[in-house]
């Protein structure tokens, strides 16, 4: 009896997605589909011509990204990434339309990221793209085509972020980051525009209190949680963990209503166990407090051995 087996080799066709750039700043285009350890090669869709992996063209892919350095009006069409896998591929396109600078026009309303949003209390937007970049600075912030102006207290900048304190309606707005890039020791400009709008809070943020143990506290050997109060409803921020001897012993960051509790447990409790400092930390969004206790040795009942103790 003979067995006869079919190898099929498919292709499949994804839907394209749009990418929006502006004229003669780097772009650097992802493939959509996960081509993690796979070969991607990225074509011109209407000519079907491969782009090459060369780091000294214009245009060029390097693996899942096709780069483009910089962008040209010329630049706007399709482009297409085929990924091969063992007996079948995958392709996506993707559309790039880039557009050329205006006189009193920063940026074109096609070329927008989605909304971030902030509240009453605090604010914070992410300049879009960034991530996708090699050795990305942000060297300046926008509001509405204009530079971000105002005190130093009410705005602070971050790696990737703009953090506004107590925004209020006059700050929403449309928030440009612009940021440089290094690719292959050429320094590049990009900018990344979204909107910024200030939504009514659903909860009554208030400084985190810790609850349990008290500070300074003596704690004998036996079970104990470190237990604090971090806020009214649901909270952006809200961690409560230990620290031993200034190092951080454990992490847990969870978005809990009302109360957050970080368990601390020793297997088995050793003299030097009883020379340190445990220190519980609870923060969110407000501050963040902490407090230090100790242990101390607890003579056990009769005929009873503890093996292990929680804080």
């Amino acid at each position: 009896m003979a067995m006869l087996y079919a190898h099929v080799i498919g292709n499949f066709l994804f839907s394209s997605f749009p990418v929006h750039a502006m004229e003669d700043e780097a772009l650097v285009v992802k493939c959509p589909q996960n081509c993690q350890n796979r070969t991607v090669k990225w074509y011109h869709t209407q000519t079907n011509q491969l782009i090459p992996a060369e780091e000294g063209g214009r245009i060029h892919s390097s693996g899942r990204f096709l780069w483009f350095l910089p962008t040209s009006k010329e630049d706007s069409g399709n482009y297409t990434c085929v990924t091969h896998y063992s007996n079948y591929t995958k392709q996506s396109t993707v559309s790039v339309m880039v557009y050329l600078h205006k006189q009193g026009i920063c940026f074109p309303s096609q070329i927008r990221y989605p909304n971030d949003t902030g509240t009453l209390t605090s604010g914070r937007i992410v300049c879009p793209t960034i991530d996708n970049y090699e050795k990305a600075t942000i060297v300046k912030w926008y509001k509405d085509c204009k530079p971000l102006q105002g005190p130093r207290e009410k705005y602070s900048m971050g790696e990737r972020y703009l953090f506004i304190k107590r925004p209020q309606k006059t700050d929403e707005g449309h928030y440009t980051c612009y940021f440089t890039c290094i690719h292959s020791g050429n320094v590049y400009n990009v900018s990344a525009t979204r909107p910024f709008i200030v939504k009514e809070e659903v909860s009554s943020p208030i400084p985190p209190q810790i609850q349990y143990p008290a500070d300074n506290a003596v704690i004998q050997v036996e079970f104990g949680i470190c237990g604090a109060l971090l806020g009214i409803g649901k909270q952006n921020i809200a961690v409560v963990t230990w620290e031993v001897n200034g190092i951080k012993f454990s992490y847990f960051a969870s978005y809990r209503e009302y109360y957050g509790e970080s368990i601390l447990t020793i297997e088995e409790v050793k003299e030097e166990d009883l020379l340190s400092n445990f220190t519980c930390i609870a923060l969110n969004e407000i501050d963040h407090v902490m407090l230090t206790v100790t242990l101390q040795l607890k003579v056990p009942c009769k005929g009873f051995h503890p093996q292990s103790l929680v804080l």
